[in-house]
């Protein structure tokens, strides 16, 4: 089937929180053979909230829209390689989270991600975990046009990321490619209240989170393989 991605995910109305932490403490929470990239001295945990409006495989649809919130950070691989590890991803959907777990073997986490409006122009995310609230994003996007980030940009380096390392069974090292034009990025005002690192195990922030806002774009996923195949 030319032209059909054995896995596309049609995103909207995306935000971006990014934080600061120490890479020496950040390397120690990452697989061994993975190094936490930095950027202005510092190395960044993202959290990224946004709803999937279609998931599909081969051209079917495989599940209603659901929101999604993944915890992240921008990695080099063995041989320098830039790359994405996932520390945790939620989502309200039990479909696309087994989906997420057992074809992309990302991991997936029992929480609560839930979107509400907040007034005229602004948007209340929030994440429950073990029924204590970990993240709450008041997020009210910049009106206007949205700009792709600038090559080696920090905001490239936090958001623009083509392959995605994990582990398989018995610590196989796998990377899956992510496919999609740049990131549409706006910025706007936001107010953030979050203990998710925490939650996770991750070291705590050394700066106020910077914060992107999307209104989405589609992204063709292929299942990670061997990292020695890449």
């Amino acid at each position: 089937m030319p032209g059909v991605r054995p896995l596309s995910i049609t995103v909207e109305d995306g935000c971006f929180c990014h934080w600061p932490v120490q890479a020496d403490a950040l390397d120690r929470e990452l697989p061994p053979w993975l190094t936490a990239e930095t950027a202005d001295g510092d190395a960044w945990v993202t959290a990224v909230a946004h709803t999937v409006r279609r998931v599909t495989t081969f051209g079917r649809d495989v599940t209603t829209p659901a929101e999604w919130l993944t915890v992240r950070t921008p990695v080099r691989g063995p041989t320098g390689q830039r790359g994405v590890h996932f520390f945790a991803v939620f989502v309200d959907d039990e479909t696309v989270g087994t989906l997420a777990k057992h074809s992309l073997r990302l991991p997936y986490r029992a929480g609560r991600v839930e979107r509400t409006p907040d007034g005229e122009s602004r948007t209340r995310r929030t994440l429950t975990v073990d029924g204590k609230r970990a993240l709450c994003l008041r997020e009210t996007p910049a009106d206007g046009e949205t700009s792709t980030a600038p090559p080696d940009s920090l905001a490239a380096v936090l958001v623009e990321r083509r392959r995605y390392f994990t582990t398989g069974a018995l610590g196989t090292r796998l990377v899956g490619s992510v496919g999609h034009d740049g990131w549409p990025l706006t910025r706007g005002e936001s107010e953030v209240e979050s203990s998710v690192l925490s939650a996770l195990g991750l070291p705590g922030p050394i700066g106020k989170p910077l914060v992107h806002y999307t209104p989405g774009t589609e992204l063709g996923l292929a299942p990670p393989r061997p990292l020695w195949l890449d």
